[in-house]
């Protein structure tokens, strides 16, 4: 019986991040189903060159359309895209550990998301993955204490709620050539500016992405497949997020490595810095979470 061909998609950077991701489940799913399916990895410029004609295209609408049947897509596009809940996901010192975010993303909070997902875009949500962790602040001058914050500039159109908290630290908003990006070890090289080589370990919140399947790719999955796709991507989403943080560990311990992506200096804030960016910013939760449905941030919080 030849195999059933999967088009998954990958259009974040770095692609290593990904790619690993979507080779595992590959593993898993054939395990699991006897090797019924050819899970095919597609870099987007790989995608636009053999099915789109050379073209650029929109990931999300391929997904949609079931031109393509599977992605890893980060939640601030999810949340751009409507999925208003997932904006929730951004907000500063909402997750106070990993087993914290696991209980979240694997509990009746996480099926909750996913369903949100689906009512909105009509593309089911399989899990939660990292894709880089924490965050860290890359600038082009050293952030050392909290009120550093207020001698830098940030991209005036970040989302919402990372405005509002470069705001309240009293940063400045710069339409081009912002000091300052929001990013996370792993993915430092891909989205810090050449000239922010030097990286505060904020935590601030998480870089979070889900895996997706075109709602009629899982529609004609048999039931006893869907259960298979599920467990796969539990699995090989536990596995990512161990080492998404394994990487950021491994970056922000060893010098060399730092050196090797452009990182002049990695500054640990102590933990009375921590305390003050957290009651600088955790009250931005109390503002947000209204405009959230089911009480999400304060279940959330409680998980």
């Amino acid at each position: 019986m030849s195999k059933q061909t999967i088009k998954w998609l990958l259009f974040h950077e770095p692609a290593e991040l990904f790619i690993r991701t979507a080779k595992e489940f590959n593993e898993e799913v054939n395990k699991l189903t006897g090797d019924k399916y050819n899970i095919e990895i597609l870099k987007l410029e790989d995608y636009n060159d053999k099915y789109n004609n050379g073209k650029l295209c929109d990931p999300l609408a391929e997904l949609k359309s079931g031109r393509v049947h599977m992605s890893q897509m980060y939640t601030g596009t999810i949340s751009y895209s409507g999925c208003t809940d997932f904006y929730a996901l951004s907000l500063p010192f909402l997750f106070t550990s990993h087993d914290h975010a696991t209980r979240v993303f694997e509990g009746e909070i996480g099926k909750d998301l996913m369903t949100h997902l689906h009512n909105r875009l009509k593309l089911k949500g399989l899990s939660f993955t990292y894709s880089g962790g924490y965050k860290v602040m890359a600038t082009d001058t050293p952030i050392r204490c909290v009120e550093d914050l207020s001698k830098v500039t940030y991209k005036a159109k970040a989302n919402a709620i990372f405005s509002e908290m470069m705001e309240i630290a009293g940063a400045t908003p710069a339409e081009t050539d912002a000091d300052l990006t929001s990013t996370t070890l792993p993915r430092y090289k891909v989205e810090a500016e050449k000239d922010q080589k030097y990286v505060s370990n904020t935590g601030h919140s998480m870089y979070l992405t889900s895996i997706l399947v075109n709602d009629e790719t899982w529609n004609d999955l048999s039931a006893e497949d869907q259960a298979h796709f599920m467990t796969a991507a539990k699995i090989c989403a536990r596995t990512e997020r161990a080492k998404s943080v394994a990487d950021g560990e491994e970056i922000r311990t060893d010098v060399n490595k730092q050196k090797s992506l452009g990182i002049e200096e990695m500054i640990e804030f102590d933990q009375s810095e921590i305390n003050k960016l957290k009651a600088l910013w955790t009250p931005i939760q109390g503002k947000w979470e209204k405009y959230f449905t089911n009480g999400l941030v304060d279940r959330i919080r409680k998980a």
